[in-house]
């Protein structure tokens, strides 16, 4: 067992004697890195010792915008690049998510500005307007908060505003944790058996197939879309190219990414990397019940 600073402070199998002798060593200390909890996360410097700890003081975590949620996490076997272009490429939901958008609905992205450049370490702001009928003539920003935060807010013209918080963090290559602030009503307080009720509340809307199917759609074009690129790797460089302006955003988080991203968060790595099978439908037990502390309670009382 450890303490936080990462020293030995107990070894259950070892006797008395031996067990001070363990715990006074340099050689069973465990590595540890400075933490912080902001906004119900837990974030992590991944720069041990003091140095480390000292400059993780001067910089605060990167949550703009993020207040207090109710964060759920899904974990998609698609990588952490994709991840962040689709959420950039607005103009993609009315052609892809049949049953939740239509086609039909489609109005041409042409209202898409990119930043000044060069671009900067901490990220990127992009603004558009309005990609369906029912949001036309909106003003609307996209924030990519490095390295992993992406703060989408609308303006639509009826004066409602909108706000989606994603975090998109590498666990592989082809594999992200997705943190979503769902902002979800609350139970009263006073509600007998409260977390009860949420749990099994919260189990029902990631039960629905809706939710599913719109996941489904996004993930297989973005597994599509790895396979593509793992394939042949020059086509990353088509995703600089501004087609048209609904590219923006994809092009402006390439460019971001080449220039002052190290090329992503497994460029430097050597290995490779086995891309995932694409599946149809993926279990949802996989990508987000088992990750999730109200799923797993919800299902414990039905067993």
């Amino acid at each position: 067992r450890f303490d936080g600073a990462g020293n030995c402070v107990e070894v259950p199998n070892a006797d008395a004697g031996s067990a001070a002798s363990l715990c006074g060593a340099p050689e069973t200390c465990a590595t540890s890195y400075p933490v912080q909890e902001v906004s119900g996360l837990l974030w992590v410097w991944p720069e041990a010792g003091l140095e480390g700890l000292g400059r993780s003081l001067l910089e605060e975590p990167a949550a703009l915008g993020s207040g207090a949620q109710d964060w759920v996490m899904t974990v998609p076997p698609v990588s952490y690049e994709s991840m962040v272009e689709n959420s950039m490429d607005p103009s993609h939901a009315p052609h892809l998510h049949e049953g939740t958008f239509a086609a039909s609905d489609m109005v041409p992205l042409t209202d898409y500005s990119a930043p000044a450049e060069p671009l900067g370490d901490e990220g990127f702001t992009v603004a558009h307007g309005g990609y369906t009928t029912k949001n036309d003539g909106m003003k609307a920003t996209r924030t990519f908060r490095s390295p992993s935060f992406v703060d989408v807010n609308y303006e639509l013209p009826s004066g409602k505003q909108q706000n989606f918080q994603l975090f998109f963090v590498p666990s592989t290559p082809f594999e992200t944790r997705v943190i979503t602030g769902l902002g979800l009503p609350q139970l009263p307080a006073w509600l007998p058996k409260r977390e009860l009720l949420a749990d099994l509340l919260h189990a029902f809307f990631f039960s629905r197939s809706a939710l599913w199917r719109f996941n489904d759609q996004d993930r297989l074009v973005m597994q599509g879309q790895d396979r593509n690129q793992a394939a042949d790797p020059d086509r990353r460089q088509a995703a600089w190219d501004v087609a048209t302006p609904s590219d923006t955003g994809v092009s402006t988080f390439r460019k971001w990414l080449a220039e002052v991203g190290g090329g992503g968060p497994f460029a430097s790595s050597g290995a490779a990397a086995s891309l995932p099978t694409t599946q149809e439908e993926v279990s949802r037990w996989n990508v987000h019940g088992k990750h999730c502390p109200s799923c797993r309670r919800a299902l414990a009382l039905l067993e």
